[in-house]
């Protein structure tokens, strides 16, 4: 990554000395092959021709951490192309939707944003993002089929591209070595390779593992019932049910099934094995010995914990072994600025931005993700580790569904998981007022 930026920075240069050069002319694209052909479609502007207007981009992310990484790439851009800026800004997950939703009415929105599956229907239902296919699937530089064509679905809508996927991650147990050693417990990973890495194992390792008075947890899948669709699908999937039928026209969870799924995720509260709803412990805190989190945060972790920790795929349930898959991407909404916010898409996605990226998130470019530089790329956790618990997982990954009311869905579901964590209604009861709450939703 140094070395990029070092490149970058020579390129800026070279560019500045020609603009001298050439007794003021413009001179925009070069410099970077990919970006020239691949997002900038800028070309120097001859004598006489009418400077090109400035304009601003903004971008939306729910990655604090994540702010300076897309500000460095608008940096680049801005270099090949000095007439776009672009501002990258950060909307917390948990309020992103009903923000951006807000956002877009009062015509306020972002440009470019990320997008997860189950915000992309209510913005395609509604007209608002722009078919982006005209920009990336004709440039031969580009390379639009080494995108893989599975993690496209989300964005095609009525023969159209709405949007370019940047990561489809998925779940893993991230585990506290460190904390494993000391009890004399076999890890996630020993306990996949015997065959015996359940969700029953898993409650009774988490178990071992607690210390409470110490503020030490066993496990956790989430703490904030805002979020239960990141935790709850796969747990559910894996023990045989699902929440929604195939055409997300009926809810589906009020069943044996979600029963008992419900009631797992409690006991584990109850028995303290699990940190409280509103906790704010995280695992790089040291006091937590597993948690269900997206592969990606091995970067987050990484050379930054204080304790030995690895990865290990989920566990499987009565309905196999289903993974949950992540799912980020970028759109660009209907403006009067969504010509440049295009460009700036595809700039974002050509392969050597891909790469970048990479770093951060699973890569959606089949040339990167297979790469023996992408799978080396860290030595911890291995190659091989990441192959087995992520990678290889993913052939029975499954990507959360989406809908048009999934506002209103969602707080449906979350009230009611809420009010039955906190015990004032029952699973069977939680249950059915989902149920009774959502389908006229699903209509």
């Amino acid at each position: 990554m140094t070395k990029k930026w070092v490149g970058i920075a020579v390129m800026i240069m070279l560019v500045s000395l020609l603009a001298a050069c050439a007794g003021g002319e413009s001179i925009s694209g070069g410099g970077n092959g990919e970006g020239a052909s691949s997002g900038n479609d800028a070309k120097s502007n001859t004598e006489g021709s009418a400077p090109k207007k400035d304009v601003k981009l903004t971008m939306s992310v729910w990655s604090e951490a994540r702010v300076e990484t897309y500000q460095a790439l608008a940096e680049e851009y801005k270099a090949l192309n000095p007439h776009v800026s672009v501002e990258v800004m950060s909307i917390p997950f948990a309020d992103y939707q009903q923000k951006l939703s807000i956002m877009v009415a009062s015509k306020t929105a972002p440009d470019i944003a990320w997008l997860a599956e189950r915000m992309a229907p209510q913005f395609l239902k509604n007209d608002q993002l722009l078919d982006i296919s005209s920009y990336v699937q004709d440039d031969p530089d580009y390379d639009f089929g080494d995108i893989i064509p599975s993690t496209l679905e989300i964005f095609q809508h009525n023969g159209g591209l709405y949007g370019i996927p940047f990561s489809t991650p998925p779940h893993v147990i991230f585990y506290n070595k460190t904390m494993f050693e000391s009890k004399g417990l076999k890890t996630p990973m020993e306990l996949f390779n015997e065959g015996n890495w359940t969700y029953e194992e898993l409650q009774k390792t988490a178990a071992a593992l607690s210390d409470p008075n110490q503020g030490v947890f066993g496990a956790t899948f989430g703490v904030n019932t805002k979020l239960w669709s990141d935790y709850l699908f796969g747990i559910v999937w894996a023990m045989g049910g699902d929440v929604f039928n195939e055409d997300m026209s009926a809810f589906t969870l009020n069943s044996e099934v979600g029963v008992n799924v419900l009631n797992y995720y409690k006991q584990l509260l109850e028995s303290r094995s699990h940190p409280s709803i509103g906790s704010q412990i995280t695992f790089d805190g040291g006091k937590l010995g597993m948690s269900l989190e997206n592969v990606t945060n091995t970067s987050k972790y990484r050379d930054k914990v204080d304790f030995d920790w690895d990865i290990a795929p989920v566990p499987t349930g009565a309905g196999g072994h289903p993974v949950a898959l992540g799912f980020a991407g970028y759109s660009v909404f209907k403006s009067e600025k969504q010509e440049e916010a295009a460009k700036f898409l595809k700039f974002l996605t050509n392969k050597e931005n891909a790469s970048t990226i990479a770093d951060f998130f699973v890569p959606q470019r089949k040339s990167i993700l297979n790469s023996d530089d992408y799978l080396n790329l860290y030595a911890h956790p291995s190659a091989e580790t990441m192959k087995v618990s992520a990678y290889d997982r993913m052939d029975n990954g499954r990507i959360r569904p989406g809908h048009p009311n999934w506002v209103q869905i969602d707080e449906q579901i979350a009230a009611n998981l809420d009010a039955f964590l906190t015990g004032i209604i029952s699973a069977e009861e939680a249950l059915k007022l989902m149920e009774q709450a959502v389908n006229p939703l699903l209509k």
